[in-house]
């Protein structure tokens, strides 16, 4: 018996408000206006990516239904033209570079590259498939990791982008990651992409000093030099050489994004019942890091309207669409790890913080002086990095930060790192913070198996 997919719509009576908004200043000089998102959003997107706009229980990635949020709908825009952009920064000869997950993206796009982090790798893969619904959708990318863990290893966490480079899906010109920064999949496939099949993808691996290394000298150093040996192999792809006031300039365009989304958090985590639900929360927070729209200036140009709307409500004591009066507060650790958002909220929780990525977009980077040493140092220090007493102390303070009531540890089978380190951290964070926590085997990463999000909805139900 076929199912029914059931599709969300955005209301024509939201979109008044919204064509008066701004629209959206991209990285090329180019302009979109909030009218013509709406277009999009209202007619081609629904017909190009029907998967997106499915409004079931099991779709992680559904369109939050806040439609008086205008970051919201254009952060939706975002990822459903994201291989539209793409395209055409290829056709103008931008290359595009694959990095880990957790990492800041200034040398990148100082060298005028495009980095893309897996996730927007996943991003880019679903815009060129057309047509789909959910199931359809799912199944494709469950077919993608198969061929990934196939190719590189069964017991590795594979978060994708590997298997549409080595298969020659995506044009991405470059892989280049931090090795053994917050994982080791990319590193694994970093490898395996050596001697894969396709043999034009330039290969650079940045080596991440371990071991307690952000306060000694020469680690910063070493690190620093890496750097730079990054930015000469971009250089190489674009015939030009990116100068220390390019880096400079765009480490304090970053840092402008790291300071907002900083200030966002605070705002969010103050009243008693949030200004918007998980699933905005996440999205405009990430924009700080300015690696998921692969556009640094038109996820700025979002982040900076997002937080004057959530000034706001937080002034007006609005609510966040969806949430209960009052909900159990979570924080989530654990790398590359989203529970639903929605099935949470429907139980009477909401997710208040993560410890992934939020270690790198919180850490500002210092803007005078050598760019290469300040980017370096600040790399080094990211707390979600650290021994795992400091980085308990770090997630124990943010915990506080954001009143949590609970911790929800969750990694991905084969993540060698974050399941070899859970049960300890969770032990301290107990002692520090005094807060319950569990700790989930995430059995296959993207999915949202009814096992999970049922053993989620129990640990809620004691929060409640």
């Amino acid at each position: 018996m076929a199912v029914q997919q059931e599709l969300f719509q955005y209301p024509e009576s939201a979109r008044e408000a919204f064509v008066r908004t701004d629209g959206i200043v991209f990285r090329d000089g180019s302009r979109v206006s909030a009218e013509e998102i709406w277009e999009f959003l209202t007619k081609e997107a629904p017909r190009r990516y029907p998967y997106a706009f499915d409004n079931g229980r099991y779709n992680r990635n559904r369109i939050s239904g806040d439609t008086a949020l205008p970051f919201s709908i254009k952060n939706e825009y975002l990822i459903l033209t994201f291989n539209d952009r793409m395209q055409k920064a290829k056709e103008r000869g931008v290359p595009v570079v694959f990095v880990q997950g957790g990492q800041s993206v200034d040398p990148y796009y100082a060298a005028g590259a495009i980095a893309l982090r897996p996730n927007s790798v996943n991003l880019w893969a679903d815009g060129r498939r057309e047509g789909l619904n959910l199931a359809q959708s799912q199944v494709a990318r469950d077919d993608q990791k198969e061929k990934a863990m196939r190719a590189i290893s069964f017991e590795v966490c594979n978060t994708a982008g590997y298997e549409y480079i080595q298969e020659g899906n995506l044009p991405v010109d470059m892989i280049a990651p931090y090795s053994c920064l917050r994982c080791s999949d990319v590193s694994y496939s970093l490898e395996a992409h050596r001697h894969g099949t396709r043999k034009d993808v330039k290969l650079f691996l940045g080596d991440f000093p371990l071991g307690d290394q952000k306060n000694k000298e020469w680690a910063i150093e070493y690190f620093a030099e890496n750097i730079r040996r990054l930015i000469r192999n971009i250089d190489e792809l674009t015939g030009r050489k990116t100068t220390e006031e390019e880096l400079r300039r765009e480490i304090r365009l970053h840092n402008q994004g790291r300071r907002l989304s900083r200030e966002i958090a605070e705002l969010w985590w103050s009243p008693d019942t949030p200004p918007t639900n998980g699933n905005d929360r996440r999205a405009i927070l990430q924009m700080g890091g300015m690696e998921v729209h692969g556009d640094p200036e038109a996820s700025l140009c979002v982040l900076q309207e997002g937080k004057r709307f959530i000034e706001e409500r937080v002034k007006n004591g609005v609510k966040g669409h969806g949430l209960v009066d009052r909900p159990a507060r979570i924080f989530v650790c654990g790398s590359c790890v989203f529970p639903s958002d929605y099935r949470i909220e429907e139980g009477g929780g909401i997710i208040v913080g993560t410890d992934n990525h939020w270690s790198n977009i919180s850490t500002l980077v210092e803007e005078a002086g050598d760019p290469f040493y300040n980017l370096a140092k600040a790399t080094l220090s990211y707390p979600y990095e650290q021994s795992v007493y400091e980085r308990a102390r770090w997630t124990a303070e943010q915990i506080r930060a954001s009143r949590a009531d609970g911790v929800l540890f969750l990694y991905n089978w084969g993540c060698n790192t974050q399941s070899a380190m859970a049960r300890m951290l969770c032990d301290e964070i107990k002692k520090l913070a005094n807060v319950p926590t569990l700790i989930i085997e995430h059995e296959f990463q993207g999915t949202q198996s009814e096992q999970l999000l049922n053993r989620v909805s129990a640990f809620v139900e004691m929060l409640v």
